[in-house]
């Protein structure tokens, strides 16, 4: 059976535990494979729980700092796989105490040296270095190969004097550096390259974008448009990080349709806070006229639950309160050929050749440009609903915590502990 992969855009921990549930017991159900959690957080805080919550790093992308891999002592090498073009940096964190630390540069200076530097602990959390740092340098032309995943052996002889190996060759041995208590080793890219751990085959794993980047997705899409060969068989998933609610029991139903179907370039999840989706809602009679009126919107962006708190808290308070979550459509599948929130979306592995370059609008790119281009449409799949907690303009003025609260005691009921 083709793999089926989720790709969700983290984190904000208040508004993602409550996914969590829902998508480990999908994966414990074996309807989900893997789960790749794309950290684009803003916050030190909501970084420290992605990182705490979600297995290992296996994509790093090249302004991240330095994150922990493993241990390195006299009993057990370090040892790693890894992609990279140049600049790979490996630091050494010494167990006895000490306030100083070793860091590699292998394949600097655009594959041509590697060094070794001296630092204080406090230097690791920034790029920028002095050669006063620099305690060993020689000439390694083309040690890292863009073309494999390059393998990487860190040992500690009897005394703890490091040795250190890329791919079957000696890269040096460093005697008068003494690490007998071992140490922790952290890993990153650098100056323009990424770093793959090809090590990394986790179920939950992560991927960490550039911090801060203004408009981020696009570092997701890029990676699986230029690894088709090995996605192409997959199905991908993606959802929001604040999908508070999950119709589980028929989300292998979405995943069967979306297989069988591949005429539709993306195909929507029947989601409650999404403009089109309340507009269908309303038409199929869901949603009574006291709530208001949920137009089409305009091409199918904004609208006015888009951008009102209000109209979002009272959809949500209306679903929480309904004892039945179940949404008919007026149709089990609305084909669609204007623009929508892909709060909850599939697309066909195959369907990453035509996904290269998406820097612009993520939305706008696949639910018009893409499928106009390929003159194919996209579907929202009415019988698997979810629950989207809210837009950027609805959190002016929304007062989510009630709602969270509501959804947290729904997941509750529908998975328990």
């Amino acid at each position: 059976m083709k793999p089926v992969v989720l790709v969700t855009f983290a984190g904000r921990q208040k508004r993602m535990e409550i996914l969590t549930r829902y998508i480990r017991r999908a994966m414990q159900d074996g309807i989900i494979d893997e789960w790749h959690i794309w950290d684009f957080t803003r916050s030190r805080e909501d970084h420290d729980w992605v990182t705490r919550e979600f297995g290992p790093v296996r994509l790093m992308r090249d302004k991240v700092p330095y994150q922990t891999k493993g241990e390195v002592s006299r009993r057990s090498p370090f040892r790693t796989s890894v992609k990279i073009e140049h600049d790979l940096h490996i630091a050494l964190v010494p167990n006895d105490g000490s306030d100083h630390c070793y860091e590699f540069a292998i394949g600097g200076w655009k594959n041509t040296y590697s060094a070794l530097r001296k630092l204080n602990l406090a230097d690791l959390s920034v790029f920028d270095r002095t050669e006063e740092t620099m305690v060993w340098n020689r000439s390694t032309p083309g040690v890292l190969s863009a073309g494999v995943a390059n393998q990487i052996v860190l040992s500690l002889d009897v005394d703890g004097a490091p040795t250190l190996f890329v791919n079957d060759v000696m890269i040096g041995r460093w005697p008068e550096i003494k690490l007998s208590a071992g140490a922790s080793v952290s890993i990153r890219g650098g100056w323009g390259a990424d770093l793959e751990l090809c090590d990394v085959s986790a179920p939950v794993r992560r991927y960490i974008g550039n911090p801060m980047e203004p408009m981020p997705f696009w570092q997701a899409y890029d990676y699986y448009s230029r690894r088709i060969p090995e996605f192409a068989d997959t199905l991908f998933l993606k959802c929001d990080d604040d999908i508070v609610y999950m119709d589980i029991e028929k989300l292998s139903d979405f995943v069967e349709f979306r297989r069988a179907n591949p005429k539709y370039f993306i195909v929507s999840a029947n989601v409650v806070n999404n403009g089109v989706c309340a507009y269908w809602q309303q038409v199929a009679g869901l949603l009574p006229s006291a709530l208001g009126d949920f137009e089409r919107p305009p091409g199918g962006f904004g609208g006015t639950l888009w951008q009102s708190p209000q109209r979002a808290a009272q959809l949500h308070d209306f679903f929480l309160a309904k004892e039945n979550k179940y949404m008919p459509l007026t149709q089990p599948v609305i084909d669609w050929t204007e623009r929508q929130s892909i709060n909850f979306i599939a697309w066909l592995g195959k369907d990453l050749l035509h996904m290269s370059g998406l820097t612009r609008d993520d939305e706008h790119a696949l639910s018009v440009e893409i499928p106009t281009f390929l003159d194919r449409p996209t579907a929202i799949y009415s019988d698997f609903v979810v629950s989207h907690l809210s837009f950027g303009p609805q959190e002016r003025g929304l007062d989510v915590e009630p709602l969270i609260e509501g959804y947290e005691a729904l997941m509750r009921a529908k998975i328990p502990a």
